[in-house]
């Protein structure tokens, strides 16, 4: 593996980690009673731009690498599954990470607005998918690369 491909994977990984690290922190601040926007509006942006770096990052190393070097290992080993179904499925969730978050930043500017307690129910509620798809995703990640071993 190159010193790009390597580091576009190191990336990919890393800027993950992050965003969803500041999705649980915009999580954590919906649920509050008092809450700083400006701050939230600022994690909410971050998120979607680590979850954009992590996407694009994964892009490259899928397209570049591991279509021709790790899901051909990953099929004649003892854990094809893990590819046929783990890294499918993650292929098509993690297209919406990002959507998600842009929707998540869109919907802490609107709030910052309003008083409806349903509209802040809807944010949090955004904010715990969010979450709980991306560490989905990151722990697909985790099993895949188990495989790829």
């Amino acid at each position: 593996m190159t010193p790009l491909l390597t580091t576009s994977l190191i990336v990919h990984v890393i800027t993950g980690i992050l965003a969803i690290g500041f999705v649980n922190i915009v999580l954590m601040h919906t649920m509050r009673k008092s809450i700083s926007w400006p701050y939230l509006k600022k994690i909410a942006g971050w998120s979607v731009a680590f979850f954009l770096i992590s996407w694009a990052t994964a892009a490259y190393y899928y397209v570049v690498y591991y279509g021709g070097a790790v899901k051909p290992v990953i099929l004649k080993g003892a854990y094809p599954w893990a590819h046929q179904i783990i890294m499918e499925s993650k292929e098509h969730v993690f297209i919406l990470l990002p959507f998600l978050a842009i929707a998540l930043w869109l919907l802490t500017h609107y709030l910052e607005k309003t008083t409806d307690d349903n509209a802040k129910r809807a944010g949090t509620t955004l904010a715990f998918v969010t979450l709980a798809l991306g560490a989905i995703i990151a722990a697909a990640g985790v099993a895949i690369s188990g495989a790829a071993r």
